[in-house]
């Protein structure tokens, strides 16, 4: 029987860094996250190697051995129930109406993003920061800010059944008094408020 994590309430009020995979990351100065909290979702945390949390949701991305993680040193969460590495906390998923409230759930379902706004939240954030939640690839076809070849192709309408899975959650997360901003003015994302990087430090 799988015993799950509890996320405790270590950032009680503070402002989150979601880091998302989304080439605009690559356009920023991200030298301004030290000393910030940040979680890191898949392979961004390659953008920020000291992200205090990586999250992933997708079990096989950690089974691929070119992408598993290697020298990250902070806490690694994750809703794929087939890990069994004793290095990954796990918490329960459930669907994506809302955030979920209870501490050892997180909601998610088309996008590892989604939970790691819930695990900020629960962390007790009072404001979340988006960084890299494009919901589009680059001009150039670009669709990571990691630079990692990435194994499987893009499927449509992904980035629509993520738009509608952050749409889904943006009423709770008003409920909880949490605050969101997406940190990308040229986001295909449009449900939280956009603003330059620079004024959401």
């Amino acid at each position: 029987m799988i015993r799950f994590w509890t996320a405790p309430r270590w950032w009680e009020g503070e402002t989150v860094f979601v880091l998302a995979s989304g080439p605009s990351v690559n356009d920023l100065d991200l030298s301004p996250l030290k000393g910030r909290r940040v979680i890191a979702v898949k392979s961004s945390w390659i953008t920020w190697p000291s992200a205090d949390v990586l999250f992933f949701a997708d079990g096989r991305w950690w089974r691929d051995p070119a992408l598993r993680p290697k020298g990250f040193g902070g806490l690694i969460v994750s809703t794929a129930m087939e890990i069994g590495d004793p290095r990954v906390k796990l918490m329960k998923k459930v669907p994506p109406s809302a955030l979920a409230e209870e501490p050892h759930t997180v909601a998610l379902a088309r996008t590892s993003t989604t939970g790691a706004i819930n695990l900020a939240a629960h962390f007790g954030a009072a404001r979340i920061v988006l960084l890299g939640v494009d919901g589009k690839p680059a001009a150039d076809g670009t669709r990571h800010c990691h630079r990692m070849k990435w194994p499987w192709p893009l499927k449509p309408g992904c980035f629509d059944q993520q738009a509608a899975e952050y749409q889904a959650v943006a009423p709770s997360a008003a409920r909880l008094g949490v605050e969101i901003v997406n940190a990308n003015p040229d986001s295909a994302i449009d449900v939280w408020p956009k603003k330059p990087f620079a004024e959401c430090l």
